[in-house]
């Protein structure tokens, strides 16, 4: 329904005529979608347009290669740290830079002219709102500075490059690049990554989340990557740390990296969950389970590529996604149940910390520390080369 609504709003505002004379019907196929800004909007537009133009109703159906070529797609980012420590390794001081392209070229709920391709294409303008983002969590340094720089867009309109929001906007790509960047400055200080983290955490909820973390999943301290072996396989342990707004996350990775292709398996994950009182417990497992999923599919291989002409990574061959022989072996949950506190929601929480776990623990596994997501095996070989 929501995505309906959306869809007729533009066209409404874009043909002039009676109210409820145009008539919108979408056919969508099963499936769960992006979770962020899909091509529905898009088409509907179109098919609006065209409809006016000739007269009659028209019928507009995108094959996967238009839709992957032209839906928007998550904003390229650049992340930039430095961290100063004293001489028994206390933090003194913490600075993050996100710079990256609009988080909402175009609106992710569709419902402007202006957000709608085929209208860009007609001429009409869009106005992006440029703006970024910087991590969410509650570490307490004496001194901290979190700031964003935004890319205005490439081409004005009609662009195959358009930005908006992919599932947890923004939140997979600047906590991959924090929650590392909190792993590299705790082996500076000769400090275990939770243990670290414990020091500076400010919100008891966030200690006692991190803590159950460690617990559950069995976490064995260490201060350097251990570079565990079993014949051509790595095997390494990772986690982080993230908030979405009340929601808070830890997240705790095993991986096994084969030296010899450079593929990554995401084995085991276990997700301590805190968003306040739990209402449906099941439910709301199967919702971590799939954001785990969906996470580190991302992490692992999710990449759009483009030429200076087109988007070419249109199909599945292109585009890969996490398939049954790739899932995790197992993925264990622990909620956090508050029951003083109101629920704060938890659809995308969960996929925050994935990217920046799975890479903690590469960097256990191989030694190597990955800057670049996905972790593809080129990259992977690269790095160990």
């Amino acid at each position: 329904m929501e995505r309906v609504l959306f869809a007729q709003a533009p066209q409404a505002r874009r043909i002039p005529g009676p109210p409820g004379q145009l008539q919108l019907v979408s056919l969508c196929p099963g499936g769960p979608g992006s979770y962020g800004r899909g091509d529905a909007g898009d088409a509907a537009n179109a098919a609006a347009i065209l409809a006016k133009a000739v007269g009659k109703p028209v019928r507009y159906q995108a094959q996967r290669h238009e839709a992957h070529g032209w839906d928007p797609k998550g904003p390229a980012s650049v992340h930039t740290m430095r961290a100063a420590l004293d001489k028994d390794g206390k933090v003194l001081a913490w600075q993050f830079n996100s710079k990256g392209f609009d988080r909402l070229n175009v609106e992710s709920n569709e419902s402007k002219p202006q957000d709608n391709l085929f209208s860009q294409l007609t001429g009409v303008q869009p106005k992006p709102l440029l703006t970024y983002g910087s991590p969410q969590e509650s570490y307490k340094f004496p001194a901290k500075r979190l700031t964003w720089e935004v890319i205005p867009p490439l081409l004005e309109s009609g662009s195959p490059l358009r930005t908006s929001h992919l599932r947890d906007p923004l939140g997979p790509d600047i906590h991959f690049a924090s929650e590392s960047f909190m792993d590299e400055v705790a082996f500076a200080a000769g400090i275990d990554p939770i243990e670290f983290r414990l020091q500076y955490v400010n919100n008891q909820r966030d200690k006692e989340l991190i803590m159950a973390l460690a617990e559950k999943a069995g976490w064995q301290k260490h201060t350097q990557a251990r570079k565990q072996r079993r014949g051509d396989i790595a095997i390494g342990h990772g986690m982080a740390f993230i908030l979405r707004g009340p929601t808070r996350v830890a997240t705790f990775a095993e991986v096994e990296v084969n030296l010899k292709t450079g593929q990554v398996w995401g084995k085991r994950f276990v997700v301590a969950h805190d968003c306040g009182v739990v209402i449906n417990p099941e439910l709301l497992k199967m919702t971590i389970e799939g954001n785990v999923c969906q996470g580190l599919s991302r992490a692992l291989m999710e990449e759009v590529m483009f030429d200076k002409n087109n988007v070419t990574s249109v199909d599945w061959e292109g585009y890969p996604i996490l398939d049954m022989t790739q899932k995790p072996q197992s993925i264990e949950v622990v909620l956090m149940n508050r029951p003083n506190i109101p629920p704060s929601g938890a659809g995308e929480g969960s996929m925050r910390p994935i990217t920046a776990a799975v890479g903690n623990a590469i960097y256990d596994a191989t030694g190597i520390r990955m800057r670049q997501a996905p972790f593809t095996p080129e990259r992977i070989k690269a790095g160990m080369a």
